[in-house]
């Protein structure tokens, strides 16, 4: 039999920013920018239907004064959230601008929970001093993502570190896991690897999957992850790219969690 075809929602979403929970019935104005875009690029009408992003929430709700100024909405109901229970890191070597917005864009709709993008020793790209400028494109493509693809969370794009930084920030948070995807790992499925911790710690909360830049991880890295209880795992028999390897690790993982 043919498959059915799933239905596409294409309800407009706006982003509230981080304010407190909405009520229904509640009225809220958009910001000038989400204003303008229903008013004169979408030509939105008073009545229409749109969602709405607050404070880690999802809301349905409809358009009662439409303005390029100040738009507001009526706050119909709360959905269902679509987050996953695990908040997954995405600890990804500084790449080439080009494939790190792709990364950000795709781990996004993925469900990541926030991205790290750290220089290694093997990144092609080294930080510049315009980190600045790039973290507020780059969280702005998190934005953007997150809006299309329905998610009530916008991940967190960190400013990008240096390796001893990451380190730092890695042992002081308190994951229950840390996996790096190694070449050299041939026998440790990520998988495998996420299903038995999930054995041992049914209320996991927090992963961080570490993948390295272009030149790959080095022994040394790998070591010193490991110092404080990293586990090298294998995406399979095949060489991923950078810009691959941290969204097929995403996949695995949010699948191995029951999340796909």
């Amino acid at each position: 039999m043919p498959c059915a075809l799933q239905t596409v929602n294409r309800m407009h979403r706006c982003w509230l920013g981080e304010i407190a929970p909405l009520t229904i019935d509640e009225m809220v104005a958009l910001s000038p920018q989400e204003s303008a875009h229903v008013a004169r690029v979408l030509r939105m009408q008073p009545g229409s239907a749109v969602q709405l992003l607050a404070a880690e929430k999802l809301y349905t709700g409809e358009l009662a004064v439409v303005d390029a100024a100040q738009t507001t909405v009526r706050v119909l109901k709360e959905l269902p959230s679509p987050e996953a229970s695990v908040h997954i890191t995405l600890v990804q070597g500084l790449a080439k601008a080009d494939k790190l917005e792709w990364i950000i864009q795709k781990a996004t709709e993925l469900g990541v929970w926030d991205i790290m993008p750290v220089e290694m020793e093997r990144s092609v790209t080294r930080l510049d001093g315009k980190e600045a400028k790039k973290h507020e494109r780059w969280n702005r493509i998190a934005l953007e993502a997150a809006k299309q693809s329905g998610r009530a969370h916008v991940p967190q794009v960190r400013l990008a570190c240096r390796w001893k930084d990451a380190l730092k920030a890695l042992e002081s948070a308190e994951y229950d896991a840390v996996f790096i995807a190694w070449e050299e790992e041939g026998e440790n499925r990520l998988s495998t690897a996420v299903q038995s911790q999930l054995a041992k710690k049914p209320e996991m909360g927090a992963i961080a999957l570490v993948i390295g830049p272009e030149g790959g991880i080095t022994p040394a890295e790998v070591e010193r992850l490991q110092a404080f209880g990293g586990q090298c795992v294998t995406l399979g028999k095949r060489i991923l790219r950078t810009e691959t390897a941290g969204l097929c690790a995403l996949a695995v993982t949010m699948s191995a969690l029951g999340e796909m």
